[in-house]
């Protein structure tokens, strides 16, 4: 299989997940993450559906970044609880949610897979076989890609406080 034989799926594929989701971007991210896996697993073995397989892995897609949506709400929802029961002052609200902007931006612009890494590890607690497995990459580069998350953060926390001082 080849790019040119998955490629007449492509306008199929946008179309669909842009009327499941109702958002074309959003569609055309899905579809270009499948194709990218595809073609990433088309290294290692034979594909005899290539529709079937992109419509598949693209499902997959959607699935996961529902459940990293509502993982990440039900952090927001815990953090929310623990700041309520705790009553800190209005000071302290302020900067706790100034830290949580700080880190989700921190996310936002780190490299997709590193992201993804330190997502799955750190906030959804997968051991590092459990997330090669669903990145589909070798567990050595998830240790590394969580390595360079923790330095990202620690970077940040340093911007902080030079920041701060």
């Amino acid at each position: 299989m080849s790019v040119i034989v998955v490629l007449p799926y492509y306008n199929e594929l946008l179309g669909f997940f842009s009327r499941s989701l109702r958002d074309r971007d959003a569609a055309a991210d899905i579809v270009h993450e499948c194709y990218a896996r595809v073609l990433a697993m088309e290294a290692k073995t034979a594909i005899h559906e290539p529709r079937a397989l992109l419509y598949r892995v693209s499902k997959n897609i959607v699935t996961d970044n529902a459940r990293r949506k509502i993982a990440e709400t039900q952090m927001l929802e815990t953090l929310a609880l623990i700041v309520a029961d705790e009553s800190p002052s209005v000071e302290r609200q302020v900067s706790s949610r100034q830290q949580l902007d700080r880190l989700l931006n921190r996310l936002a612009v780190m490299p997709r897979k590193r992201r993804d890494a330190f997502v799955l590890v750190r906030l959804y607690g997968l051991t590092h076989a459990e997330a090669a497995q669903q990145m589909h990459c070798a567990v050595t580069a998830i240790e590394k890609h969580i390595v360079r998350g923790v330095i990202d953060c620690m970077d940040l926390a340093r911007l902080h406080a030079d920041a701060s001082s």
